[in-house]
């Protein structure tokens, strides 16, 4: 059993005062009366305090800086979202929608409105393809946002994760009309967006099938040459025959960066795109999930650069490769893969960005209940790659990927920011002040956080806070923040160490 040791911690709770139940508060190994529940049991703590636990299937988050506002991709909306309980009561949109919010002089959100609507829905569509997806959601309209990213021109780019779509689609967004300008192969999820300060559009083919045209029968990771994020197109078209089957663009060419499976140019221990390994060096899996993707330019003119990606399994892994500008196409010279030992390994590491002061930010998703019947099984996968019994509470947060400056290391240095609270990470974006900091928390029944960290570019301490929305009836939702409690890193790892494994 786990078994808590009495520990002194310096934390600054939030002042509102709640009662828990004996029962409620013995639910999770970490009960909800302990100083460190809001960061290690973020979501059912600010439940408690009335945030407002309701969201669903909230993904990605971007973050407009031409425009001062951020965008919040709702894959879904039913379940906790339409069950015409609790704050939130919209009507069920099966194929999403995506929120903007306005930022004040201080990078606070105060409401949320839907801009950018999905469906309408026709569940009678049967499907005609092998994946077995099928086209529920109208073609020429997004379905189940997942991916956001804001290009320096404003336009918003939006990818894909959906059966309600044959081919999952990549479109852009000019706060008017939208366009598509990529399909992947059926059965492929389109993650990694993100476009450069050069307009250079990346993103990556995600699980696809075996059935799908080389080299899209693995999982890749790409950018599109001979084109730029604010150029004109005509928008490519619904895939039809064996086209289904493929990575179709509007325009310029889709370069295959990484593949998955193949070997990581001039890495010093030989490893594969989506290797996996266990603390003992022995292969646990190829993982077939690239996911989001953080560019980190070295040099001024952006032609040199860092590109990590994360690989979506259990447990996870990041590649970085060193990739150069040769004309109109990229070298890739050199990589790795990451080194997460030293933070107890990573967990399905989802979407990701890149922070203000060129370092990469990925994200823990769908942390280990550590409910205390059955929190072992949660986290077998990472007893396994351990080798030891691991802990639920090392998994389901943020992580900051860092090349050394220095020189002192040729690897990567993580950091966990326990700081910033324990969810179900899809992604978190970090505003213009450089402390500010949003986060989507994907799954059913959960919450929208803000961090704001005490220094600027240092995310190893601050404030947490949850939202609590008032719907209108223009089915925009009205922000309350609620302060869960303020900490920093070191506490919080203390903490996690504190809890015994027998």
């Amino acid at each position: 059993m786990l078994k808590r040791i009495s520990t002194t911690i310096g934390i600054t709770a939030a002042t509102a005062v709640f009662a828990v139940s004996a029962q409620a508060a013995d639910e999770r190994l970490v009960p909800l009366t302990d100083p460190m529940a809001p960061f290690l049991e973020t979501r059912e703590y600010a439940k408690q305090m009335g945030a407002s636990a309701e969201f669903r299937k909230m993904e990605g988050v971007a973050y407009d800086k031409k425009n001062n506002k951020i965008y919040i991709a709702m894959s879904s909306i039913d379940k906790s979202m339409s069950d015409t309980k609790g704050d939130i009561q919209l009507a069920e949109n099966k194929c999403g929608i995506v929120y903007e919010a306005k930022l004040d002089d201080n990078m606070n959100i105060t409401n949320l409105k839907p801009v950018v609507v999905g469906g309408p829905y026709d569940k009678s569509v049967k499907s005609t393809v092998i994946s077995g997806f099928k086209d529920r959601c109208d073609v020429n309209n997004i379905a189940n946002p997942d991916g956001l990213f804001a290009d320096r021109h404003g336009n918003l780019w939006i990818s894909e994760d959906t059966k309600n779509h044959t081919n999952n689609a990549l479109w852009r967004w000019d706060g008017k009309k939208l366009e598509r300008f990529a399909t992947v192969p059926t059965g492929a999820e389109i993650t990694g967006i993100i476009v450069t300060d050069n307009d250079d559009v990346l993103f990556n083919v995600q699980h696809p099938s075996a059935m799908s045209k080389f080299p899209y029968n693995r999982g890749v990771v790409g950018i599109v040459n001979g084109f730029k994020a604010d150029d004109s197109f005509s928008e490519v078209g619904v895939p039809k025959d064996d086209d289904i089957f493929d990575v179709k663009i509007a325009a310029g060419d889709f370069q295959v960066l990484a593949r998955v499976g193949e070997p990581i140019p001039n890495d010093v221990y030989g490893d594969r795109f989506g290797q996996v390994n266990r603390l003992d060096g022995t292969l646990k899996e190829m993982c077939n999930h690239p996911d989001g993707n953080m560019f980190l330019p070295i040099t001024a003119s952006g032609d040199d650069a860092y590109l990590y990606t994360n690989y979506e399994c259990r447990p996870g892994n990041v590649a970085k490769i060193y990739m150069r500008r040769n004309g109109g196409n990229w070298e890739v010279l050199d990589g790795e893969n990451v080194d997460f030992k030293s933070v107890h390994g990573t967990w399905n590491n989802c979407n990701a960005s890149a922070t203000p002061w060129n370092t990469g930010l990925t994200s823990e998703e769908y942390e280990p209940v550590a409910a205390k019947s059955g929190w072992q099984k949660n986290v077998e996968d990472m007893t396994e790659y351990l080798g030891m019994q691991a802990n639920p509470y090392d998994y389901g947060f943020p992580i900051e990927l860092i090349p050394d400056p220095k020189g002192n290391v040729a690897t990567t240095k993580v950091v966990k920011h326990y700081a910033m609270g324990r969810l179900s990470y899809e992604m978190s974006a970090v505003m213009g002040d450089q402390k500010t900091v949003y986060s989507g928390d994907d799954g059913s029944n959960v919450i929208l956080v803000k961090f704001v960290a005490d220094k600027e570019g240092d995310l190893s301490a601050g404030t947490l806070y949850a939202a609590k929305v008032t719907q209108k009836s223009d089915e925009s939702f009205d922000l309350k923040w609620i302060e869960l409690g303020r900490s920093n890193n070191g506490e919080i790892y203390d903490s996690i160490r504190s809890v015994a494994l027998n």
